[in-house]
Parts: structure tokens; C-alpha cells; sequence
């Protein structure tokens, strides 16, 4: 099987175009999506409903989880969150941090147990 793997998008929805364009070529089985997808200066929801078009596995990262937080977020993460609606938020909050792909291969933002490898 050929996996895919992309990762810190962070809204740049035309950098991801064209990485879906030249996986195309490639026999890809499958794409996974591993998080911090939305937050930052560029397109947080034309992105958003880009992604959640598309039938990949999707975790969420330290910005999702941010986004998603009451406390004070970052400046891409309040851009991010300014530009998505309660459809898109919800997709954000059914995300998860860690997944099992299969017994050999476990998902993950950062570590299996932090999604900030600064943690």
C-alpha cells in the first residue's frame, strides 16, 4: 500500500492543490492528513471545506486543538478561527490527535503523546 502523508497546511489551500495534483501520478492508496490545517494567514476556510471534501483520514494537531480552545489563541489561530463557521468547527472537534492506521503504523501530530513535539 502507498501512503500519502501530508501535515501542517496551515490554510495554504494552493500549496495543497498542487500537492493533490502531483500525487495523482503517483498510485497513492491513500491520504492522511495529520493535522495543524487550518491556522494561519492565508485561506482557514476555503481549506477547511477543501479537506473535509475529501475522503482522507484527518487527525487533529496543536492548532486544531487551539483553535477549539476558550483560552486566549494565537494570532493565526484567531484569523483561523474568525474566517469558519460552526460546520467546520465541528468537523475540527471530531478530529483526533492519535489514531491507529493499522497494527503496524500509529498516527500521530507530534508523539503519541503530545501533539507538540515542544512538549
Amino acid at each position: 500500500m502507498r501512503l500519502a502523508l501530508v501535515s501542517d497546511i496551515h490554510g495554504n489551500l494552493p500549496a495543497l492543490e498542487a500537492v493533490v495534483k502531483d500525487m495523482q501520478g503517483r498510485g497513492v492508496d491513500a491520504v492522511i492528513n495529520l493535522g495543524d490545517s487550518l491556522s494561519g494567514p492565508l485561506m482557514p476556510l476555503e481549506t477547511a471545506q477543501f479537506l473535509m471534501a475529501q475522503n482522507w483520514v484527518h487527525l487533529a494537531g496543536n492548532h486544531e486543538r487551539q483553535l477549539l480552545a476558550s483560552a486566549a489563541k494565537g494570532l493565526s489561530d484567531e484569523f483561523a478561527y474568525s474566517q469558519l463557521g460552526e460546520v467546520e468547527l465541528a468537523w475540527l472537534a471530531t478530529l483526533q490527535p492519535c489514531q491507529a492506521y493499522s497494527p503496524e503504523i500509529l498516527l500521530c501530530h507530534g508523539t503519541p503523546n503530545s501533539d507538540s513535539i515542544f512538549a
